[in-house]
């Protein structure tokens, strides 16, 4: 086998996809284009090293100025969502929320969501994150006609099954969960509420979409590479 030639194949098909994208119009909109400033800082040395910890207590030598970005990052995203907390180690939106899955739920407590069918994120779902963690799931009823969760019938499902996380946020909706109302009746049994703003995470961000923290979510959990344009992460 000629390795060099099997290389080559493989930088074929990225040239051509470059091709393809750079004469195109995507409308996946979980999708965005990176900055020249973001592909430069990709292909620095940062992208082979190791910085597994946390700033000032990492695993490896020399990464002080891994550290240096992580607290930039950090010290960013806060102000950015005017929260007191947040962390910016995981890989993906779905890392993100297996970590607040792991942190706030034991396996075979209840947890409220709308179903992927209605748009809730695969993480979310009995096939993802939440049923790896062994999460009992009860759904909100969906209104087809708005397109939207079913503020009553959701409050009537917190408020009978009273569970430890009520899950918000789509990865397919046209418009802004109705938060607030169903948080206050998600905090009035006791429960964390939880809302995935990966997809719109860019546009909360910018103002122009609710405020999830604001109208009563604990956590909100999100991914850089959608509607905020970066490298894919969570």
């Amino acid at each position: 086998m000629d390795w060099y030639k099997e290389a080559l194949y493989i930088r074929e098909q990225s040239m051509k996809s470059n091709e393809l994208f750079g004469t195109s119009l995507p409308l996946i909109a979980s999708e965005n284009i990176l900055s020249p400033l973001c592909k430069e800082v990709l292909l620095s040395d940062f992208h082979g090293r190791y910085a597994e910890g946390t700033p000032g207590n990492r695993y490896y030598e020399g990464c002080e100025f891994f550290d240096n970005v992580e607290l930039k990052a950090i010290e960013l995203a806060k102000k950015l969502f005017r929260c007191s907390y947040a962390d910016v180690r995981p890989t993906a939106g779905t890392t993100a929320n297996m970590a607040v899955l792991k942190a706030l739920i034991k396996p075979g407590e209840t947890a409220t969501v709308l179903d992927t069918a209605d748009g809730a994120h695969i993480s979310f779902g009995r096939w993802g994150a939440a049923g790896v963690r062994g999460i009992n799931l009860v759904f909100y009823p969906f209104n087809d006609e708005e397109m939207n969760i079913d503020v009553d019938g959701a409050k009537k499902v917190i408020r009978e099954v009273k569970p430890k996380l009520a899950l918000f946020g789509q990865s397919v909706f046209l418009f802004p969960t109705p938060l607030k109302e169903l948080a206050e009746v998600a905090h009035e049994v006791g429960a964390y509420v939880v809302y995935d703003g990966a997809h719109v995470l860019g546009l909360i961000a910018a103002g122009f979409f609710q405020d999830p923290l604001r109208e009563g979510a604990d956590v909100m959990t999100g991914s850089t590479h959608k509607t905020l344009p970066g490298p894919q992460g969570g």
